[in-house]
């Protein structure tokens, strides 16, 4: 986390750089004038290139990280593992990978913190349609193959879901381990399992291929959280008014996000970042089975982390609480309350927030 002196003009003109599924990172840059300079603070962002991380593109795009006082970079990653490396190493100052991965490296002795959302729900299994009525019942899935990405978080919902129907995963049925989503689908297509749990933007892709859904996640533990916000501890506890800004500069992408007047420009937004169909983005977005929010949801990652331990995943039951960092969602949370005292919107996510964390 380092400073920048970053010359704006007065109306904030800037020209954004946008990442797609590649390596490429994203900078700012901005058109020179001498009637306003100001310091920013460069902040770097791990995501995956999916629509579930739509928040910070959004807040890339509309200029709310600057406006925040930030240099944000985003910086994509294939996989959960090598992110949350990244994190623990301080080579960013925020990463989003998933809630089963940070977990399993918490226990492993990780100092992180978890301090926001991202995306809560958003996955499924799949099958081809003339089965998918049949596993609608939990209890049909004995004695079939299913196809999953170990450690997502549609993987540690259905497993969970298994325990509580009193199915033993390792002997009633048999899963196969992939090594994503798109390999899942495939293997679904050919009959080669007969299920398989994906997640956004792989839902749509799948019925997209002929496949059906055969239950949402959220159907099977309502209320899930799937990508959180994470920090180095040490990181976080000496720079937790720069984390602050962050986060109130993605819960102003989230206010812009909801806002149906700003549906086609969120979605050119989100486009810049995720290579894939305009209509499975929209889908994704505002077609209900995703739920995006900052909000930390400290129940549901508790929550979360009981299952693993159920599933036999994690090991030790400990209270992890301490690492929940809901302080500096609420803060940023009070400070555009103050700031925009007449908006409902903000009154709506506090009544959230009590609901989720306290």
């Amino acid at each position: 986390m380092k400073k920048r002196v970053v010359v704006l003009s007065t109306a904030l003109s800037l020209t954004l750089g946008l990442v797609g599924c590649n390596s490429q990172e994203v900078s700012n840059t901005t058109t020179p004038s001498a009637e306003k300079a100001e310091e920013l603070v460069d902040f770097a962002v791990g995501h995956l290139p999916t629509t579930g991380h739509s928040l910070y593109y959004i807040a890339q795009e509309e200029g709310y990280f600057k406006e925040e006082g930030l240099n944000v970079t985003l910086h994509p990653f294939s996989n959960s593992g090598e992110g949350i490396n990244a994190v623990t190493a301080g080579k960013l100052d925020v990463g989003t990978f998933g809630t089963p991965a940070p977990l399993t490296f918490e226990e492993q002795g990780a100092d992180i913190v978890f301090l926001g959302g991202q995306m809560g729900n958003g996955a499924g299994v799949v099958s081809k349609p003339e089965i998918a009525e049949d596993l609608k019942d939990i209890n049909n899935f004995k004695g079939k193959r299913v196809a999953t990405v170990k450690l997502a978080t549609g993987d540690v919902i259905l497993r969970g879901a298994l325990y509580e129907a009193g199915i033993d995963y390792e002997n009633d049925l048999k899963i196969i381990e992939m090594n994503s989503p798109a390999d899942v689908i495939v293997a679904v297509k050919k009959g080669e399992v007969d299920a398989g749990v994906v997640w956004a933007p792989f839902v749509e892709k799948a019925k997209r291929e002929g496949l059906e859904i055969i239950k949402y996640s959220q159907e099977y533990h309502e209320n899930h959280v799937c990508c959180r916000i994470i920090a180095d501890e040490t990181m976080f506890d000496e720079n937790y008014k720069t984390y602050v800004k962050f986060l109130k500069a993605i819960i102003r992408a989230e206010k812009f996000e909801k806002d149906e007047t700003n549906k086609q420009k969120a979605l050119a937004d989100i486009k810049k970042y995720v290579d894939v169909d305009p209509a499975i983005i929209e889908k994704d977005i505002y077609g209900g089975y995703v739920d995006q929010s900052v909000d930390p949801n400290k129940k549901a990652i508790l929550s979360m982390r009981e299952t693993m331990v159920n599933i036999g995943y994690l090991k030790e039951e400990k209270d992890i609480a301490p690492q929940i960092h809901t302080e500096a969602y609420k803060e940023a949370l009070d400070q555009l309350k103050t700031e925009n005292p007449n908006d409902s919107f903000y009154l709506e996510l506090e009544t959230r927030y009590e609901e989720n964390n306290l």
